[in-house]
């Protein structure tokens, strides 16, 4: 847009267009605390239920998704006020509640893991991705 041209209208109609562009550009990050709260929710019964290889792929896995995801969050140039504002909250509760199926499963973990310690497990790994997936549903509503 030249100067010259330059009405109210026209003015509103950019400043509608950048808002736009602001709050498409927070699907990415929405989309991606969703995607990692429903990991969170199957990495903890695999890393404590799964036999031989599958406690090392989901660790391997967890791994290269913290990787992309630190790469992701570095090269993401643009965030809206909502993910500005939960973002600190939700990762704060994120680090809090990965915390519980992680101490449940190294230092309560029976030898013969039973059908109530199972389901407590799963429902620690279901609670420690609840941040996330609250926070991607938050995002990603707010267009």
């Amino acid at each position: 847009m030249s100067g010259d041209d330059f009405t109210p209208d026209k003015a509103l109609q950019e400043i509608g267009r950048v808002g736009r562009r602001v709050r498409r550009s927070s699907r990415g990050p929405g989309r991606a605390y969703l995607f990692v709260g429903l990991a969170t929710m199957v990495y903890w019964p695999a890393m404590f239920l799964g036999g031989h290889p599958l406690p090392l792929l989901a660790g391997l896995g967890w791994i290269v998704l913290t990787v992309a995801l630190c790469v992701y969050w570095v090269r993401l140039r643009v965030h809206d006020r909502l993910m500005r504002r939960i973002n600190g909250p939700v990762s704060a509760a994120y680090v809090v509640t990965m915390m519980l199926p992680f101490v449940f499963g190294v230092w309560l973990r029976p030898d013969r893991p039973t059908a109530g310690w199972t389901a407590a497990l799963v429902a620690l790994s279901v609670l420690a991705g609840l941040p996330l997936v609250y926070g991607g549903l938050r995002v990603m509503r707010n267009r």
